[in-house]
């Protein structure tokens, strides 16, 4: 099933709320959910309707970092067997292995990937987080609570001895930067292509020390007989590979299929057999990232254009035309209102 999430991402939703000001069930209800739907953590919720809940939420109860304060009240329990298997890894390196072979069994549609070379800092990896949601779709508070969940994972299952270089997140600030770099403990870079936690490269071999072994291969187990690992497709290596690359200029199909270690013929045709092109994938990944840029940033159009690869503005607002029939200035006009919490 596609396009939900485990009830338990909303662990700790409705104490937090009613903390705010803000009443919890009628907010549920707006978004077609019920509170009961909350009390068996393995529920399946839609996501769409999770993260319009949360941007409801924030501006209801006037909090511009709703979804960074939902993380802080939630616990690793929030992932099911997958906390187990985490929290009982060797070693970083294969805790994010872990996370992104099974994080799809919490939402099939979040995805964790592990860029071994930061492509923004130097001597870094990226641990990026992906939410695969329809443009328009506003998902910033979402990734908030998501990423500041990741955060507040890695610090217990790494003992607090792992700290970040680094976050990027794709939308302008919610609240106050200072918000941000207080809960994060690093400096972090908004407007950027995707939302990650950037490390230093040798820590991916730090070893950890696993409380239960055997737990975490009974977890492992109990994942594997109700849903099996996820092998990622090539076309979505393909969209990892653009978004990774976004702004610096490599989203030719020959750049990306070299990325990959692929001849761009066989590139092509492997697509193909998936019921696909790179063309499609690229526009998709282009649309999604416009989308986001003009809805949830506030940097310059210029900016947008050229972190989408477009070497004119007017070539940005042809390409919207066509994915949104209306000009980036419209799309902004649009959407301008959901930057406010106030």
């Amino acid at each position: 099933m596609t396009g939900v999430v485990r009830a338990a991402a909303l662990q700790g939703y409705v104490d937090l709320t009613r903390r705010l000001g803000a009443e919890p069930h009628q907010l549920l209800r707006r978004h077609g959910l019920r509170p009961h739907d909350l009390t068996e953590p393995d529920n399946p919720v839609p996501l769409t309707a999770v993260a319009t809940l949360l941007e409801d939420t924030a501006a209801a109860a006037a909090c511009p970092d709703f979804g960074l304060r939902l993380a802080d009240e939630q616990t690793p329990e929030v992932l099911g067997p997958l906390a187990v298997v985490l929290m009982n890894s060797p070693t970083v390196d294969r805790a994010i292995a872990d996370a992104s072979r099974y994080l799809f069994v919490h939402s099939p549609e979040y995805e964790v990937v592990l860029d071994r070379t930061s492509p923004l800092f130097t001597g870094c990896a990226s641990i990026r987080f992906e939410i695969r949601l329809g443009a328009g779709t506003p998902v910033r508070q979402l990734i908030d609570g998501c990423l500041g969940d990741a955060w507040r994972l890695t610090r217990v299952i790494t003992q607090d001895r792992l700290r970040p270089i680094a976050v990027t997140m794709p939308h302008t600030p919610l609240a106050g930067t200072e918000v941000y770099q207080r809960f994060f403990g690093a400096p972090v870079h908004f407007g950027q292509p995707y939302s990650g936690l950037h490390f230093p490269k040798g820590s991916l071999d730090m070893d950890l020390v696993p409380i239960a072994p055997l737990l975490r291969q009974a977890a492992l187990d109990h994942i594997s007989i109700r849903a099996g690992p996820r092998t990622p497709s090539l076309s979505d290596r393909v969209a990892h590979a653009l978004v990774t690359t976004m702004g610096a200029h490599r989203g030719t199909k020959g750049q990306i299929a070299s990325l990959l270690t692929l001849h761009p013929r066989t590139l092509q045709r492997r697509l193909h057999d998936e019921g696909t092109t790179f063309e499609a994938v690229r526009d998709e990944v282009y649309r999604r990232a416009a989308s986001r840029f003009l809805g949830e940033t506030d940097i310059p159009l210029a900016q947008v254009a050229g972190a989408l690869g477009y070497s004119e503005q007017s070539a940005l607002t042809r390409a919207c035309r066509r994915w949104f029939s209306a000009t980036p200035k419209q799309m902004r006009e649009d959407t301008g209102p959901r930057l406010s919490y106030t």
